[in-house]
Formats: structure tokens, C-alpha cells, sequence
């Protein structure tokens, strides 16, 4: 059946006339054919209507086309109200889920279901059209693919922590939009992204000519304020080496740096600190604001002493919320990277044959810069974020709809799992009978139940397909979650100091065991390669097959300079530990040693090695080992 009636070329009639005409035969016994031609009504029509009016003489004499409908106006809105709710959660269904739940809800509900909805277990296209032209609030529309952990971090919870940081910040001195920053780093590439451009209709695929399949990647590190103001942009190239065209035809006062990746370090930033401190002029008696994200080269201690020491308060945001939280994600990087394309294929055109290099980026970066950061744009992301003017009462319970699927906030270091705070307001709990959604989400308790006969209860759509809720989180290990915080307040600026120093202490450990091992297996690689000779030179001495556990093997304990021998019996060479004790340098069992070979034990660890891994003679009086060494 054809979605869309079209006319057959008949007569059209108004349900007036039907009615004068059918009147007219009835009272005053007029002829059919003449009364019909008079009306402009069809004869056969007339005639059906007029046996209908003898039956019963409450007939309505125009089409009622509901009584085909398969779902009554009512079960129509839960079902609209069902995809919007799902859709705000971010778990929306496609049209081919929505003609599968509509055959599910009405088998569910014992509707009359026409029978290719039974063959096809689902609802037909025309069903589906019908549906969507008689609740217009609907419409298809493609969605933003939106990670799991932005979907379920930006909650309520964890923005107002970040609005509760920013304001203790406001309320200790008067910051005003000129001293309130927003600082960020994207990455422009070499192969850009071509625009649409006008072609040939039908043709399956247009090509357009790009540098490459896959560019090279800068950096571009901005900041701006809430007055409109930017400081001049940051760049980061993947060399080793700094040249003049880094900078050439850049935003004026620019300035580069390299690094092998092309990405911002710990190094980096601190650079970029002193060039934001030039340009924003902040310092102890002239304070501002900085807000970031909690990238791991934003944070170190060096970093920290630099915005201490100029006035600067550095506030982080909540992790996987820039999108809603920061100001230059928010309306002024989208701007810019359209403007970046749109120049970058300008020069593609000017220039046939050749590719965009290194050397071209802070040209097209400049043109670029100069639209995209302008003051309405960076004024603009400010207000929407609700950093400045300061509205923390910005963003609304349908904003928070897609973390309502886990229900669990950020948890904060240190934070008992079992006091985490949950929020009480969720929006209304429906749910999904769907086979593929049972063993990954509960169903939730359903809120409305109506019941068309006490035999037949009715069943909502959601007790026909629950809302996806996930499991509880189970506990991983690993590294600390960010959160948002004050990083230059003195109990936050002691810990990140602590933690960067317990890091450096285990980094400066595994290199020095990397050393000693190095040092070994090469000491070990020279030493067979002289035993491997000595054999293959005497072969009148019979080659060992077996080890003789019981071979008298040599092991040094320490004793006083008091004490009138050096080498004495070793007092544990009873225990079970020490038969099998591991050299902590090869890892070869002392059980496995060769004949006469001679151990040593470290006086600190009390651990055991052999003389010839540690370097050292058996006779000496004392012997600390490398890895106790500080």
C-alpha cells in the first residue's frame, strides 16, 4: 500500500452536500442519478450513505479514518513521549528499532495487527510515516556520536563542584571578565578537510585534492578572556630543531616551539606560561583566572610554582565535560577549524600541483585566527558556559539526561564508594524488552500502569521495552581520575608535589634496575663466550650433564672488623629460603649454581647475589648492593 493517496481524477464533495443530497432523496424522494449530478457527489457514494442514514440517523457523513488506526490517539503520545525520553538519554532508536518496539508493543497489548506486521515481525514504512505526520514534534534527525564518558560525566554532580570552585575563587578578591581565562590546545594538520563543492548529480563519488592521506599534526595552544580579548596563539611542531617559518605570517606576537610529537609536554607549558604572563600581565598584585583541562603536562610542579609566583589560579575542569564547560570548545575552535579549511582548500586551488607543508600552517593559522576569535565569539562562549556573567544555575535537568542511564557521579580521590552521592531527581524511569539490552541493563520500576480491561491489563511502553540502566561500576585499578579542583591552593599544590615526586622516584628506579640488567647480561654474554672457548679448546675434560646439588658452593657472611675470620658458615644455610634463594641481579636459584661458586648477601636487604653479578670479592667486610644504594 502506497504511503502517500494519490487522487484518482474523482469528484470531491464536501460532507455538506453528502448530507443535502442524502436528505433531499430521503424527505423529498428525488432521483439519484439527478440529485448526484446536482451535488457533484458520486451516484454509488450517495447510495451507500443514504443506506446508512435509513439504519441509523446519527451517521456522520464525513470519512473517519481513525477507526483504521491501529494504536488509539492515547497509546500514540506514550509512544512519541517513549522516543523522545530515549532520545534525551542519548540511546535513541532508529526507525528500525521504532517499527520493531511499535509490532512488539502492539502483539504486547493484543492490538489487531495487520498481517505483514506479523511476517515481518515488525511495523510497516507507511505505519511508521503516518506516525510521524501525525505527531510533528518528531523528526529524523542524525545524532552526534557522544563518547560514553562525556554522555555519563557531565552530570550535576560533578558541574557543580566545578561552579562551587569558581566560585570560591570569585568570592575571595573581584575578578572582572578581563582577568577570567580559558585556556586550550587543538591541533591543525597539513591535510585538511575538504568543503562541499557543486558537481555532477548522480555521479556516486566526488573527489577533491587534499595534501595527503594523512598530515602532519601542530599544535596551537590559545587562551582567551571573558572581555573578547585572546593571547597570541602558542605553536608546537614536530621537529627537533626551531626555524624562522615556524612563525612566519602567524597572528603577530606568536611565538613556537618543537617538540618530536608535535604535542604540548610539562616543558612546554611552562613556556607557554611565561608567554601568557607577558601578554595577560597578571601577577600577585594583579591576579586572574585560568581554566584548563586536566591533561598531564598542565600539571607539574614547576608549572604550579610559575602561576603561584605570578598571581595565576589555575582551576580544572571536570573530565569529559569541555564540551558544555569550556568556553573555547564551546564556540570559538569549531569557527576556527572551518575558517582553517576553508583557507587551507583556497590554497589548494591558488596553487595546483603542490602540497601544504610546515611552512604554510601559520599563514593559514593567521587568516584563520583573525575571524574565528573574535570578540563576539569568545564573549559568547563565556555566557554559554555560565563562567561569566556567573550562572551556575545554567544548565537544566535535561541537560544532565545522559548520565541518567549510570545515575553515578564522579568520585572523587579519596571518596568512599558507598557515601557517593546519587541524584534523587531522575527524569522518569521507563525501560527496553529488547533481548539484546536484558543482560547488560535492569529494568527500572515503571511510573504508570494503565489497565483497558481488569482481564487485559494494558502495558506501557515502557514495560514493553525499559530504559537502559547500566549495572553498578564495578572497581578497576590503575591511574587517579581528574577532578575539578584549585590546583595553585597550597593542599592541592602539596599533593600534586608529593605524587610528582613519588613518580619520579619509581621512574629513576626502573632506569637504575634497567642499568644494573644491562650491565649484567653484558657481563654475562662476554663471560660465556669465554667459557664456550676454554671447552672447545681442552676436550680431554668431560663435559658436566648433570648438576650436583650437593657441591660445596661458597657464601659470604658479614661479620665485625672484630671478628678473627671473613669467611665463616653461613648461619641460614638451614632455612628453606635461603636453599632457593634468588640472586637479585640474574634471578638464578641457588639451588642451580655451579661448583664452587661464590654468593654474596647485601647487609641492608639481606638479600643474596652472586660475587660476580655484584662485582665484588668475597674477602670484603662489607657489601651494600646497588639497588640500596641511593
Amino acid at each position: 500500500m502506497p504511503f502517500k493517496w494519490k487522487s484518482k481524477g474523482r469528484t470531491k464533495y464536501s460532507p455538506d452536500d453528502l448530507k443535502r443530497a442524502v436528505l433531499e432523496i430521503v424527505n423529498e424522494n428525488k432521483a439519484l442519478r439527478t440529485t448526484a449530478r446536482k451535488y457533484n457527489v458520486d451516484k454509488m457514494t450517495l447510495k451507500r450513505y443514504i443506506s446508512k442514514y435509513k439504519e441509523d440517523k446519527s451517521i456522520t457523513f464525513s470519512p473517519n479514518f481513525v477507526t483504521s488506526q491501529i494504536f488509539s490517539p492515547h497509546e500514540e503520545s506514550l509512544l512519541m513521549e517513549y522516543l523522545l525520553t530515549s532520545a534525551d538519554l542519548y540511546y535513541g532508536l532508529t526507525p528500525k528499532q521504532t517499527r520493531k518496539f511499535a509490532y512488539q508493543f502492539g502483539q504486547e497489548n493484543q492490538k489487531k495487527i495487520p498481517e505483514n506486521w506479523r511476517k515481518n515481525e515488525c511495523a510497516s514504512y507507511d505505519w511508521l510515516k503516518g506516525f510521524m505526520s501525525r505527531h510533528p514534534q518528531l523528526s529524523l534527525r542524525s545524532p552526534e556520536g557522544t563518547s560514553l564518558g562525556r554522555a555519563t560525566a557531565f552530570n550535576r554532580h560533578n558541574v557543580q563542584e566545578f561552579y562551587k570552585n569558581l566560585r570560591n575563587l570569585m568570592e575571595r578578591e573581584p575578578f572582572g571578565p578581563e582577568s577570567i581565562y580559558n585556556l586550550d590546545e587543538t591541533g591543525v594538520t597539513t591535510a585538511h578537510k575538504p568543503e562541499k563543492i557543486i558537481a555532477r548529480k548522480g555521479q556516486k563519488q566526488i573527489s577533491k585534492t587534499i595534501s595527503a592521506e594523512r598530515g602532519t599534526l601542530v599544535t596551537v595552544c590559545c587562551a582567551i578572556n571573558a572581555l573578547g580579548n585572546s593571547v597570541p596563539p602558542f605553536f608546537i611542531f614536530p621537529r627537533v630543531r626551531l626555524q624562522e617559518y615556524m612563525i612566519h605570517g602567524a597572528p603577530p606576537g606568536s611565538i613556537a616551539v618543537t617538540h618530536e610529537s608535535g604535542w604540548m609536554t610539562a616543558d612546554n607549558f611552562v613556556k607557554y606560561l611565561d608567554h601568557f604572563i607577558k601578554y595577560a600581565k597578571c601577577s600577585k598584585e594583579n591576579k586572574c583566572i585560568l581554566v584548563l583541562d586536566n591533561h598531564d603536562s598542565h600539571i607539574s610542579p614547576k608549572a604550579l610554582n610559575t602561576c603561584k609566583l605570578n598571581g595565576i589560579h589555575l582551576l580544572t575542569l571536570p573530565p569529559h565535560t569541555s564540551h558544555r564547560l569550556q568556553p573555547l570548545d564551546v564556540s570559538v575552535f569549531g569557527p576556527f577549524k572551518k575558517y582553517y579549511n576553508e583557507q587551507a582548500d583556497a590554497w589548494m586551488v591558488s596553487h595546483p600541483g603542490q602540497t601544504i607543508s610546515l611552512k604554510n600552517i601559520p599563514a593559514l593559522v593567521g587568516l584563520a585566527y583573525v575571524r574565528a576569535f573574535s570578540p563576539s565569539n569568545i564573549t559568547k562562549g563565556f555566557s554559554t558556559t555560565g563562567i561569566y556573567p556567573f550562572n551556575p544555575h545554567l544548565f537544566e535537568d535535561l541537560d544532565f539526561a545522559g548520565a541518567e542511564v549510570t545515575n553515578r557521579p564522579y568520585q572523587e580521590v579519596g571518596q568512599n564508594p558507598e557515601e557517593e552521592p546519587v541524584i534523587d531527581d531522575p527524569i522518569a524511569q521507563p525501560g527496553t524488552s529488547s533481548s539484546q539490552l536484558e543482560p547488560t541493563f535492569n529494568t527500572m520500576e515503571n511510573t504508570t500502569t494503565i489497565q483497558s480491561t481488569p482481564s487485559a491489563p494494558f502495558k506501557s511502553p515502557e514495560e514493553v521495552r525499559p530504559y537502559p540502566k547500566a549495572l553498578p561500576r564495578k572497581k578497576k585499578g590503575g591511574r587517579k581520575l581528574g577532578r575539578t579542583r584549585i590546583l595553585t591552593d597550597t593542599p592541592e599544590k602539596q599533593a600534586i608535589e608529593a605524587e610528582f615526586n613519588s613518580r619520579e622516584e619509581k621512574k629513576r628506579m626502573k632506569t637504575k634496575i634497567k642499568q644494573v640488567k644491562r650491565k649484567i647480561s653484558s657481563e654475562t654474554r662476554k663471560s660465556d663466550t669465554f667459557q664456550q672457548h676454554n671447552v672447545e679448546c681442552s676436550e680431554s675434560y668431560p663435559k658436566r650433564k648433570v648438576l650436583d646439588r650437593n657441591r660445596e658452593t661458597e657464601r659470604s657472611v658479614y661479620v665485625d672488623s672484630n671478628s678473627e675470620s671473613e669467611n665463616e658458615k653461613d648461619p641460614f644455610s638451614d632455612t628453606a629460603d635461603d636453599d632457593d634463594a634468588a640472586c637479585i641481579y640474574c634471578n638464578s636459584l641457588f639451588s642451580a649454581s655451579r661448583s664452587r661458586e661464590k654468593w654474596i648477601r647485601c647487609q641492608q636487604c639481606l638479600k643474596w647475589c652472586h660475587s660476580a653479578c655484584a662485582g665484588v670479592n668475597n674477602n670484603i667486610k662489607t657489601f651494600t648492593c646497588e639497588l640500596c644504594i641511593d
